[in-house]
């Protein structure tokens, strides 16, 4: 098997079921019926709750699934790869064992990508006769690395129809046969318009969560104030202020507001420009070209 310094093991679990998760019952319809696709990609900003639907779908569903949690170290294509076929393999034992020995023993430069994933198809048409999926959840974190890109692509194409890869994303894919696996009717998925809590939705999420009932009217209110996004919501909820529910205490010890988080899972993952641009353009009280020109060339002295 490969090397335990080059696969770390706890990337491949599906994550713990919470308690404070709130199935949506909506979405996993449409997960289901998504997987007629071989691709299936969910793509919205953080914190709408993108990995939740895919813990929730993972426990409900009855395919297999193959989890594979990224990172930014994985943006290496060699570890990366490692990761990938590892994440199938802990569903299924006997998958992988070629490919495993080709990425033991080939240096990164020379590995043949286009024999790996021949090695892959094939394993998986011999070993593995039901269908199943496979979960990168965080795809964002490697979506600039063409070699990925350009494995993830191929693979989807060459294997056989059983093999369905979900993708979660901040950001809008970049694989280079997406507009011809489009035409082929091979990608299904769900944006933000889906993703977003529905007030009966943040009912159910303020009984579970908060241990408050609502009413129908108000969870519009707040759907039409958060427009659905739940980490925005669980952030600046008013039971926050109140001092009830569980997420109160969260606040109080760890000082974790929606600042910071925005700050964290947003700003901070920008190039310097755009944050440079964002902070010199937030002293104005309304976004306008030519403001923005004026104040931003004269704070940069251009």
């Amino acid at each position: 098997m490969v090397s335990p310094l080059s696969v770390s093991h706890t990337k491949l679990l599906i994550p713990q079921r919470r308690r404070e998760l709130v199935s949506r019952p909506r979405l996993l319809d449409m997960m289901s019926e998504l997987l007629d696709f071989r691709l299936i990609i969910i793509a919205a900003p953080a914190g709408y709750g993108k990995t939740s639907l895919l813990i929730d779908f993972s426990t409900n569903f009855d395919w297999p699934v193959c989890w594979f949690a990224l990172d930014s170290l994985d943006n290496d294509p060699l570890r990366f790869l490692s990761h990938f076929v590892m994440s199938i393999r802990h569903r299924f034992p006997d998958f992988g064992n070629e490919a495993i020995n080709m990425l033991r023993s080939t240096p990164v430069d020379q590995l043949n990508s286009d024999y790996l994933i021949s090695a892959l198809a094939n394993d998986i048409y011999e070993k593995i006769t039901e269908h199943f999926v496979v979960v990168l959840d965080d795809y964002h974190l490697v979506n600039a690395n063409p070699e990925i890109d350009q494995f993830i692509s191929d693979f989807i194409q060459r294997t056989d129809d059983n093999c369905h890869i979900i993708i979660a994303s901040r950001k809008l894919l970049t694989l280079p046969d997406l507009p011809l696996m489009v035409a082929r009717a091979q990608v299904g998925g769900l944006s933000i318009e889906e993703l977003a809590f529905q007030p009966a939705e943040i009912q159910r999420l303020y009984s579970q969560v908060f241990h408050k009932e609502i009413t129908l009217a108000e969870s519009e209110e707040i759907a039409a104030a958060s427009e659905g996004w739940i980490t925005g919501l669980l952030l600046t909820s008013p039971l926050l202020r109140s001092g009830l529910g569980e997420p109160v205490k969260i606040a109080r010890t760890s000082g974790i507001g929606l600042y910071e988080y925005l700050a964290q899972q947003v700003l901070n993952q920008q190039p310097k420009e755009i944050q440079d641009f964002l902070l010199y353009s937030s002293i104005l009280e309304e976004f306008n070209a030519e403001r923005c020109r004026k104040v931003i060339g004269q704070a940069l002295n251009v």
